[in-house]
């Protein structure tokens, strides 16, 4: 009977936790950052509730509720609580070392139903075995936990990484560097679309949009140009007469929506108006009609 040799034999998977650094769960304001650091361990992020914008090494991506991913040693990494619902996130950093941990490299995961429960209990004990700390400051442990509150919280983060490393061990392929860069594509418009809603009172110029997102003048404007067919301008003037269109369909006057919007006069609120509508906004206001400028 033949033996196996040692290359047939398939390794199994690795992962060791070592500790945890740092915890927080809590809800933050629409708004609040916390500035650029680097990442010197594991850095699990998890968003319960809201909107936030997290830029890894200089890349903004949109992580919505429901959805986790997990910075590597050496990332640097930064975050701003965006859309109009205050977020609420579990931010876990730990020391780990195993093959495992590769699988988590360079993705975004939708998390499941299970995953969520264990989720739900690491944040319960998150705030019991730490204190939050005020933006951009560490948090602290607290020096009383309740019994067993400690190693709980190391079990149900295993518990995470292990059920989170075999789901996508099964279910998915690691990303190609073509389907990474269209995602980071995807991701940096998303970014700058959320930056567009929340200045359009004003007229950014592309230095101020590149230093608001961390990303480059260049890779803006490729990934504008090959995920809407638009320059960032272009996008972005389509997006303004796209929300004066739904102020002139909720009754404001075109003055009113003029100033509202920043424009410089009504008459060259009007003037930009029918050049991307083929309508004056009195026209427009009289029979509106949903407006789809951005997505031709």
């Amino acid at each position: 009977m033949a033996v196996p040799t040692a290359t047939a034999v398939k390794e199994s998977p690795t992962l060791q936790l070592q500790g945890i650094q740092a915890a927080t769960a809590a809800e933050w304001r629409v708004g609040d950052t916390l500035p650029t650091r680097l990442c010197e361990v594991w850095q699990l992020v998890y968003v319960m509730d809201g909107v936030i914008e997290e830029i890894t090494d200089g890349r903004p991506i949109l992580l919505r509720a429901g959805r986790a991913m997990i910075h590597q040693p050496e990332e640097t990494w930064s975050m701003r609580a965006a859309g109009e619902v205050p977020p609420e996130v579990l931010r876990v950093a730990f020391r780990a070392s195993g093959t495992t941990l590769d699988i988590f490299r360079n993705r975004l995961i939708r998390v499941n139903a299970v995953e969520k429960n264990v989720l739900r209990l690491l944040a319960d004990t998150v705030r019991e075995t730490w204190l939050r700390s005020e933006p951009g400051r560490e948090p602290t442990p607290r020096p009383d936990p309740p019994f067993g509150a400690p190693r709980l919280l190391q079990l149900y983060l295993e518990q995470f990484l292990w059920l989170t490393a075999r789901r996508l061990r099964r279910g998915g392929r690691k990303l190609s560097p073509r389907t990474l860069a269209e995602q980071n594509q995807r991701a940096l418009v998303d970014a700058a679309r959320l930056y567009f809603s929340e200045h359009m009172d004003e007229e950014p110029d592309l230095a101020q949009i590149c230093h608001a997102l961390g990303c480059g003048r260049v890779a803006l404007q490729q990934a504008f140009r090959a995920r809407t067919g638009l320059s960032p301008h272009g996008y972005y003037a389509c997006l303004k007469v796209e929300r004066a269109g739904t102020l002139l369909a909720q009754g404001y006057t075109p003055g009113e929506v003029a100033r509202m919007l920043g424009y410089s006069s009504v008459s060259y609120f009007s003037q930009r108006f029918r050049a991307l509508t083929g309508q004056t906004p009195t026209a427009y206001r009289k029979d509106p009609q949903p407006l789809h400028l951005c997505n031709k």
